[in-house]
């Protein structure tokens, strides 16, 4: 807990303290000022009245001020009980049914990279024509996943600089992340095409470009551009998942059997957020995930709801290790996470193996978290002490 909230919290509690000690120590109220008024004005009249009457009224008003007074008499226990025990109660209670977790900044990774938007957000107000500032801003929030804004980032870049090609495929990719469904949008096509134009071994665009042709089944292009892009890559992990894509694009022509594919394979299962469907290779980790749906919710979907499947590391930046994209009604499913679903370079399963993971049918189909959409949260877990795991989808997401 920070200091701040502790001097507030302390200050609060001490002032609802006083609120409830202070009527009960004063020996002054409005009845006990009531009766010695009465009793003043009773003396003043002594000569007009008789002796029995005034004698008589007076005994009675004394003794109505001596029972104010005796049960206004709070021992001093009792203060002392209240003392303490306003405070210790209030403790008790927060941490019954308050947020001390929300408190401790856990997630330093996110304050620092929305710091950073906010610093970047400056510069570009004194500068709005700087072409690196909105090129940073758009990947900052791709890389948490605020698709939306990161797309407007991108495209103010490439109004300022219109043939820059990575700015082209970074914005194609956004575009494919932000739609509500698992085909890669006609102007995320033409973006690719354009960025190979300018740049012809542009890796990542050509890796797209057969994402997309793949979707559409179009599998002799998808083969062509994954056959480019095999030609520029070195022995490896890389190139290992590239020729099983482009064996899957061989089967769709039928120039293969399929029999080298597993059934939970995840052309088969669920498309990965960047449209991959290649199994990992054995070089790298991978991790399966048995992800369902609980029957308690069940009811709440019409299956072409969108579920992302999304891996973070357990310590570590708050940018996503992988994503899965499928749809509600491909539940129950098995899916595959390696390297080859990573979304930010650099940040994979290889990099940081403890992960937790999260299942959320967004009923927006965006990758933003809204009221009413249904969650499933892992604990802590390892990729290298587990094959994987069984992840139920069974809570639904509150204001």
């Amino acid at each position: 807990m920070t200091p701040t909230f502790l001097l507030l919290a302390g200050l609060a509690v001490g002032i609802a303290v006083l609120f409830v000690i202070i009527p009960l120590l004063r020996t002054q109220s409005p009845e006990r000022a009531r009766l010695e008024r009465e009793l003043e004005e009773l003396d003043d009249q002594i000569e007009a009245l008789e002796a029995g009457e005034y004698a008589t009224r007076r005994k009675a008003l004394k003794q109505e001020l001596a029972q104010l007074n005796q049960a206004r008499n709070v021992p001093l226990a009792v203060v002392l009980v209240l003392a303490v025990g306003v405070p210790l109660g209030t403790a008790l209670l927060y941490t019954q049914v308050g947020e001390p977790d929300g408190l401790t900044p856990t997630h330093t990774g996110v304050a620092e990279l929305r710091g950073e938007l906010i610093r970047i957000a400056n510069r570009l107000e004194r500068d709005p024509d700087n072409f690196e500032e909105w090129a940073r801003l758009g990947m900052a929030y791709k890389a948490i996943e605020e698709f939306s804004s990161a797309a407007h980032a991108l495209r103010r870049a490439l109004y300022i600089d219109d043939r820059n090609p990575f700015i082209k495929v970074e914005l194609a990719e956004t575009l494919m992340f932000a739609s509500r469904d698992r085909r890669m949008p006609a102007e995320s096509r033409s973006l690719l095409e354009d960025a190979v134009a300018v740049e012809p071994n542009n890796q990542k665009a050509l890796w797209l470009l057969g994402v997309a042709a793949y979707q559409l089944s179009a599998y002799q292009d998808a083969l062509s551009w994954w056959q480019r892009l095999d030609n520029l890559l070195e022995d490896g992990s890389v190139r290992q998942s590239v020729r099983e894509q482009m064996q899957a694009a061989r089967i769709g022509l039928g120039l293969a059997q399929s029999g080298g594919l597993p059934a939970d394979h995840p052309s088969r299962t669920a498309e990965t957020a960047t449209g991959r469907s290649a199994p990992a290779p054995e070089t790298q980790p991978s991790f399966r995930v048995q992800l369902s749906l609980d029957e308690t919710l069940a009811d709440r979907i019409g299956g072409n709801e969108t579920v992302f499947l999304t891996a973070r590391a357990a310590d570590g930046p708050a940018a996503p290790l992988a994503v899965v994209r499928l749809s509600a009604g491909d539940l129950p499913a098995t899916v595959e996470l390696s390297d080859a679903n990573a979304m930010v370079e650099g940040l994979n399963l290889s990099t940081f193996p403890v992960i937790q993971l999260t299942a959320r049918v967004a009923f927006g189909g965006g990758a933003d978290a809204l009221p009413g959409d249904l969650i499933g949260r892992s604990a802590t877990l390892s990729i290298l002490e587990s094959a994987g795991t069984e992840l139920v989808i069974d809570q639904v997401l509150e204001d």
